[in-house]
């Protein structure tokens, strides 16, 4: 099944200085392309003109606009809605995103980065977005870290520096202390789930290797820096049971819109393969090869590749979304169902997904159940059909055995919640009868 991406209107947008009376047309065509709906692009279309005649009478173009324009024209577009009404809006906010939301994304169609990022106020914001960018090149070009990894690790790169305050300018940072961590982390920490400790307190010791290793610190102080221990299979991993999945399954199936299409083929994936959400975000529709009857997935954890038989009913779900899926230059299977029709921003997603299809079957769940929860389930049905650990490993893409190792913790509890006595754990009482 092939679908030919059709050519998005942002693109003729960004192509060159444009005459103001182009500007509309040219986002209706974006608008209607991204799939709002006719009353929403005639509201967007509406609140423009008025923005584009303020930029005018300015002698302001649309490539040239700043913040500082929009909230000059919000302030003259509420004074004259008063002066009109002899009122204030009676939903603020409401009134506001009216102008805001077809404003924004608008000038993210003119200007490619849209709002503009703030320039450095003074030397320590300078030397500050310096060093962070210094320490984001470092973690990709020469340690390879993943976007998702980057992005962690510079927040708390950031953090730290802001709450250090005026001890992180050019000439004071180096004089940073063991002391000086210990209260940056006291401050931080008590907040935070141990795993959420563990996970910042990785990121913060590669900050600290990073501003020895540039000679900002003459001692490296990571070495001085121990996050809370995280004991291996530490909790018990939650799965969905199977009449749950199934619960989820007929629900979802019986909608036929290309909402419900979508959602089917989503959790069908993620109970027939016990793929990670990421996964499945990324799915792109050259990695479904129809006649070989496989499956090219994208292993977001190991970076490796994995060709899966394409199932019977997983290969009858795609195509009935596909069929209903939004034409457009996205090549990522799964879109969003509401205007703007584009991929999912990130993995949460799923997880959102998943909540309103447990609500609609009834279910109700404690603790954490999105898409792992299908991942689990998947392996605790193959470990009870006394499958290998090495072919479960190869389906959820595992590139070590231990990773696998997981699952016999939840099959262990599984056992013992019907009570089943383990060989050679015997109570002492049976014991002594025996003996």
């Amino acid at each position: 099944m092939r679908i030919s991406p059709p050519t998005d209107p942002a693109a003729r947008v960004r192509s060159g200085n444009m005459p103001p009376e182009a500007w509309l047309p040219q986002f209706r065509a974006h608008a209607e392309h991204c799939g709002y709906s006719a009353h929403t692009v005639a509201m967007n279309l509406s609140a423009l003109r008025e923005f584009l005649s303020y930029l005018r009478e300015r002698d302001i173009t649309a490539k040239a606009a700043q913040p500082s324009d929009v909230a000059s024209f919000l302030q003259i577009s509420l004074r004259k809605f008063r002066a009109r009404l002899h009122s204030s809006p009676k939903n603020p906010v409401v009134w506001q995103r009216r102008y805001t939301a077809p404003i924004n994304r608008f000038l993210r169609l003119v200007q490619r980065q849209w709002p503009p990022p703030r320039p450095p106020r003074g030397d320590h914001e300078q030397f500050h977005q310096e060093i962070t960018e210094a320490y984001g090149r470092w973690l990709t070009e020469i340690n390879g870290f993943s976007k998702g990894t980057l992005e962690k690790n510079r927040r708390i790169a950031r953090l730290l520096l802001r709450w250090l305050g005026p001890r992180a300018d050019r000439g004071s940072l180096g004089c940073l202390t063991v002391a000086d961590i210990d209260a940056f982390l006291a401050w931080r920490m008590p907040a935070l789930r141990r795993a959420s400790r563990y996970s910042e307190s990785v990121s913060l010791r590669s900050f600290l290797r990073y501003l020895h290793f540039v000679k900002v610190l003459d001692k490296d102080l990571s070495v001085a820096l121990r996050g809370p221990i995280i004991y291996k299979y530490d909790e018990i991993p939650r799965a969905f049971t199977e009449p749950q999945i199934k619960a989820m399954l007929h629900v979802t199936r019986r909608d036929h819109s290309p909402k419900g299409r979508r959602d089917y083929a989503i959790l069908l994936m993620l109970a027939t393969y016990g793929l990670r959400a990421g996964e499945v975000v990324a799915l792109r529709l050259e990695d479904i090869d129809w006649r070989g009857e496989r499956l090219h997935v994208r292993r977001s954890k190991t970076r490796t590749e994995s060709t899966l038989p394409l199932v019977t009913p997983v290969a009858q779900a795609l195509p009935k979304y596909l069929k209903k899926r939004p034409k457009n230059e996205f090549r990522q299977v799964f879109l969003r169902s509401r205007a703007p029709m584009q991929p999912f921003s990130n993995v949460s997603s799923l997880d959102a997904i998943i909540g309103v299809r447990m609500k609609e079957a009834g279910i109700e769940a404690e603790g954490r159940h999105g898409s792992h929860a299908f991942r689990f389930a998947r392996a605790l049905t193959l470990l009870r059909a006394s499958v290998s650990m090495k072919t479960i490993g190869d389906l959820l893409g595992h590139s070590r055995a231990a990773s696998t190792e997981v699952y016999l913790r939840l099959q262990t509890e599984d056992l013992r919640a019907i009570s089943l006595d383990v060989p050679g754990n015997k109570p002492d009482a049976e014991m002594a009868h025996q003996r």
